[in-house]
């Protein structure tokens, strides 16, 4: 057993993983994110079926940081635990290098970890597609839609299909080793609901010859929900900082 060699084959990136701050309140925010691969390559079940190698079990954790208030405090936090089943070159790569369709199905838990009036949790079952156009190393356009149902109770928050809908959409423009700009989006049961979300990413790799293995990370958000306890709150909010993974 090597323990390095079972992290790299397993764990790997999931959502974005970065920290940035701004001079707004909440000034910080980061999240965490990664998922773990079930089966092992060298296994039998994944030798014979290799589809099976698919299923994931995944993490994220966005969190606000309020530290100019008294005492730091963390506004908000949102721990999305799931399992997922991730499938790639669903095309089997018969249209050519520069078409590329994924596709991903899961259910996801989100909660904030609170109790009483500020208890806040859901669950959902999703689907997203994503279609990638552009050859790898050339200019590429991503677009993910996500199309997903809740599961369960909605007690705790009983009007957030009002804000958050029940699909989103989100769009990468730009190179794999070079400048990203991605844009989120959802509407919510009226069209005067929902969010937007703007990231450019750069990597730092290119400077430093390749000693600084991190993203510049610039972001801005306006709309509902950007924190779960204030799900149905516009605001809007830009911040700076790095990335590990966009």
């Amino acid at each position: 057993f090597d323990a390095a060699e079972f992290f790299k084959e397993h764990i790997s990136g999931h959502e974005p993983f970065y920290f940035i701050a701004g001079t707004k309140s909440p000034n910080a925010k980061f999240q965490i994110s990664f998922k773990y691969r079930l089966l092992s390559n060298r296994g039998p079940l994944a030798q014979q079926y290799p589809a099976l190698k698919g299923f994931h079990l995944a993490y994220t954790q966005t969190s606000l940081w309020d530290w100019n208030a008294a005492s730091a405090p963390f506004l908000d936090s949102r721990y999305k635990p799931e399992f997922l089943y991730a499938m790639e070159r669903v095309d089997g790569g018969r249209w050519g290098e520069g078409f590329r369709l994924d596709l991903q199905t899961g259910i996801q838990h989100e909660s904030n970890g609170k109790g009483g009036t500020d208890s806040r949790s859901l669950n959902i079952g999703y689907v997203q597609p994503t279609l990638v156009l552009g050859k790898e190393g050339d200019f590429q356009l991503s677009l993910a839609p996500r199309a997903w149902a809740y599961l369960g109770s909605l007690a705790d928050n009983p009007d957030i299909a009002t804000f958050r809908g029940y699909a989103s959409l989100r769009a990468i423009a730009g190179w794999a080793h070079s400048l990203q700009l991605s844009a989120t989006g959802h509407v919510g049961n009226e069209w005067n609901r929902g969010s937007l979300q703007l990231d450019l990413t750069y990597p730092l790799m290119q400077f430093l010859w390749g000693n600084l293995p991190l993203y510049l990370h610039l972001q801005y958000f306006w709309g509902y929900g950007e924190t779960l306890v204030r799900y149905n709150d516009r605001s809007s909010s830009f911040r700076a900082g790095f990335s590990l993974f966009r």
